[in-house]
């Protein structure tokens, strides 16, 4: 009897799921590419071409973020969710002008070339595989699901926030609230870090618009594991 005990008491310990919880912050890249079909504008008194807008035209920018995580391990599997407030930009160029013009919603010319930023919380429920670990050193392979609900934006002139807006808001470029997005990534832990490359491609469109508007985002994010 004492033999099966001493057998026993390891083989339950190992099955005893092992939670982790980290803080972290990371920086990145944002990626809109707008899928506009090619349109002459003709507007004006008297009417008159003002451009044509349209096609493909990818604009990148740098994002940054901070959040909370909850991981729980059982062997060679883990999930993960998590809470984070993000950071993204993208910049009010000419032809968002000429769409919003066209639209009867002009944009205030003191905005044309700056960079607007929007500020999001997301929740990603993410799980996945463990193919390599040891004491000080856990190889992570994962996917899953981010939600995340654009909450407001703003714009900087002279250094001072001169306009705030909600993301539906947006002369000819409306952001929508919810965006649901594929995300796939590879992390490591090396002692108390844990290291975190991961890719999200929006599964709807960033834009509530008639025209598609394509979103990728790279994402680098360094951890405390406590």
């Amino acid at each position: 009897m004492i033999c099966a005990a001493v057998w026993l008491a390891p083989s339950s310990a190992l099955a005893v799921p092992k939670m982790d919880v980290k803080v972290f912050l990371g920086v990145g890249s944002t990626t809109f590419v707008p899928r506009v079909p090619e349109i002459d504008l003709y507007f004006g008194d008297p009417i008159a071409y003002q451009g044509t807008v349209g096609g493909r035209n990818p604009s990148t920018f740098v994002n940054w973020d901070v959040g909370l995580a909850a991981r729980v391990r059982q062997r060679k599997l883990f999930g993960e969710i998590g809470i984070v407030f993000s950071q993204f930009r993208f910049r009010i160029g000419d032809q968002l002008a000429l769409i919003a013009e066209a639209q009867g919603e002009p944009i205030d010319e003191r905005l044309l070339g700056q960079t607007a930023r929007m500020n999001s919380l997301d929740f990603p429920i993410t799980a996945g595989y463990i193919p390599y670990a040891n004491p000080y050193f856990k190889l992570f392979l994962y996917g899953g699901l981010v939600n995340k609900f654009n909450l407001k934006g703003f714009v900087d002139l002279g250094g001072r926030r001169a306009l705030k807006f909600r993301p539906k808001d947006i002369p000819g470029f409306p952001l929508v609230i919810y965006q649901a997005g594929a995300r796939l990534g590879v992390a490591f832990d090396l002692g108390p870090f844990n290291f975190d490359f991961n890719y999200t491609i929006g599964m709807n469109s960033i834009t509530k618009t008639e025209f598609r508007t394509n979103s990728h985002v790279f994402q680098f994010n360094l951890g405390w594991l406590f």
